[in-house]
């Protein structure tokens, strides 16, 4: 674990953060930023730690998710989301495409690079969201998901074993 990145979140963090959990966003180039958190190594105590997510309008969220489990070499659950949702495709049934947007109810899921070398990856992510006409669907997400608006996630991430 010593050559690990930290994603910052201690107990020491400045009141009113949201209990000290770091912010982490995405920009127009696809490059991650932080809210002026170090990232050193993980605390050696620490097992997981929670952070927030912010993703853009237009960017595809299930990327976002798995460039920063990449990025920090983590595994990475999906707590919560929030934010408008378009072109995403989930099992067993459910569509959004391109123009509709919907409302994200919840978004849940994990990202888990086990071992790289042998490309042994867990992935899957579970979404809710209210349709035009009001009616709830959810599922299993196909392949990506558009944020319509910016997306907030909150993260757990722990070091992988």
């Amino acid at each position: 674990m010593s050559n690990s990145k930290n994603l910052g979140g201690s107990s020491s963090q400045a009141p009113g953060r949201h209990g000290g959990a770091p912010h982490y966003s995405f920009n127009s180039h696809m490059s991650l930023t932080t809210n002026d958190v170090s990232m050193n190594a993980i605390n050696k105590h620490s097992v997981m730690e929670t952070v927030f997510l912010k993703i853009p309008n237009g960017f595809d969220v299930i990327s976002c998710v798995v460039q920063f489990a990449q990025h920090f070499g983590v595994s990475v659950t999906v707590l919560t989301g929030q934010g408008l949702i378009s072109d995403v495709v989930v099992y067993p049934r459910g569509v959004i495409r391109p123009p509709y947007v919907s409302t994200m109810i919840s978004f849940s899921g994990t990202y888990s690079c086990l071992n790289a070398a042998s490309r042994d990856i867990i992935s899957c992510f579970h979404v809710q969201f209210a349709d035009a006409a009001g009616n709830v669907i959810g599922g299993r997400i196909h392949s990506q998901m558009k944020a319509a608006s910016i997306i907030t996630l909150v993260l757990a991430v722990s070091t992988q074993v």
